[in-house]
């Protein structure tokens, strides 16, 4: 007889979850996905893509309701867990509904950060997170007024450029020194803000927001300089924060995540987080891949097989602001590495090569990243690089010759 497992949440982690044990552990577990978003798990890094009207909302679906029922998976989409019973395995999930787990898997994600300044609580201000952010993003959008987003990271910058492709005059409000500052150096940052701006949004970097004007809903932002920006909206996009709630009242261990082993387990016996809302070695990751493989150890694991989480090589390879970025490693360096560059301001390219002990430590590129691939394996099997020193900067084609 299959054992009931249970996964808390529907995003991508989730998903690839049940894609990996359908393939390692198939008939072994009847599974049931508990998701609070009222609708099928969709590819979350597609919804700025969305938000500028370059995608529908239906086509980033990763798997259609039919993939599901073909596997005997229980979906229940639109419904909230609100506790976990360790000792009586069982989840409670909002209406008074409850259910049964041999094994349990929260894969609960990540909630935007709104920043505690006077006036965020004004209609007006909003998140940029799911879909149902999107929803209200688009609606905005469609009236053309000029709307302020605070954060440049990745969340911000999607969220600007979603906007301003939509037609609204954006200001992308960043408090640090450069965009992205822990996926880029100071140099792939500049020609980034460069390349954004290109696209009518107006970047202000070191910009502290003090308040948000208005009186029933948004007027304008001041930052800490003084300064006032009108706007008819806010947009807060300035990080996540794993979602640990359901985990904390159950008396599992949680720091900034839940805190999971290196077979994901948390420190209840046959209860496992992964993705956002999981902290491994001091560690939570924001990305999808990370998610991915530690979905791929835990199928394994729940499959009988052995299989450990060691952690991830950070690696983040996106189109941001319709601009390609990549990097990955210790793009930074240290005093015992040295680094070989590439800079192309007209064209808009810039590669950054860090090299430390013959062997490929870190990497950044901006524009052309069509080798990004090859130089993150390099990088994660910290093969000797002496042999394609010399042309790996121009790519694997010149770098590796063909066999004959």
């Amino acid at each position: 007889m299959s054992e009931p497992l249970v996964i808390v949440g529907n995003g991508m982690a989730a998903a690839r979850l049940v894609d990996e044990l359908v393939t390692t552990a198939l008939g072994r577990y009847a599974i049931a996905v508990i998701g609070e978003e009222p609708r099928l798990a969709y590819n979350r890094v597609l919804l700025s893509s969305v938000l500028a009207g370059e995608t529908a909302s239906h086509d980033i679906e990763l798997k259609p309701a039919a993939w599901w029922r073909d596997r005997g998976v229980t979906l229940k989409y639109g419904c909230r867990a609100t506790e976990i019973d360790v000792g009586r395995r069982e989840l409670k999930i909002e209406g008074d509904e409850s259910i049964e787990f041999s094994r349990l898997v929260l894969a609960t994600g990540s909630s935007p950060l709104r920043l505690n300044v006077p006036g965020g609580e004004l209609s007006g201000v909003h998140t940029f997170r799911d879909s149902r952010d999107v929803d209200l993003l688009l609606s905005l959008a469609a009236r053309k007024k000029p709307v302020v987003v605070i954060g440049g990271g990745l969340l911000g910058l999607e969220a600007a450029y979603g906007l301003a492709k939509a037609g609204t005059p954006v200001t992308l409000l960043h408090l640090m020194d450069r965009l992205m500052e822990r996926q880029l150096d100071a140099s792939a940052a500049g020609l980034l803000k460069s390349l954004v701006e290109r696209k009518g949004i107006d970047v202000e970097l070191n910009a502290n927001t003090a308040r948000i004007h208005g009186t029933s809903r948004v007027e304008g932002v001041e930052l800490a300089d003084g300064r006032r920006i009108e706007a008819d909206a806010v947009v807060f996009a300035a990080g996540i924060r794993p979602n640990t709630k359901l985990a904390q009242e159950a008396g599992l261990t949680v720091k900034r995540g839940i805190v999971v082993d290196d077979v994901m387990q948390t420190s209840a016996p046959g209860i496992f987080a992964l993705g956002e809302c999981a902290e491994h070695r001091g560690v939570c990751y924001g990305l999808v891949e990370p998610a991915y493989e530690q979905a791929r150890v835990l199928a394994r694991h729940l499959s009988g097989r052995n299989a450990t989480y060691q952690g991830s090589v950070v690696a983040t390879n996106l189109k941001v602001s319709g601009v390609s970025v990549f990097s990955a490693g210790d793009f930074l360096g240290t005093d015992d590495s040295e680094a070989i560059l590439l800079s192309d301001i007209r064209r808009g390219t810039y590669k950054k090569l860090v090299i430390a002990d013959g062997k490929l430590t870190g990497a950044v590129l901006v524009g052309d990243v069509g080798d990004a691939l090859w130089y993150l394996e390099l990088i994660r099997t910290r093969n000797p690089i002496a042999a394609i020193r010399k042309e790996m900067m121009f790519g694997r084609a010149l770098a590796v010759p063909k066999a004959a």
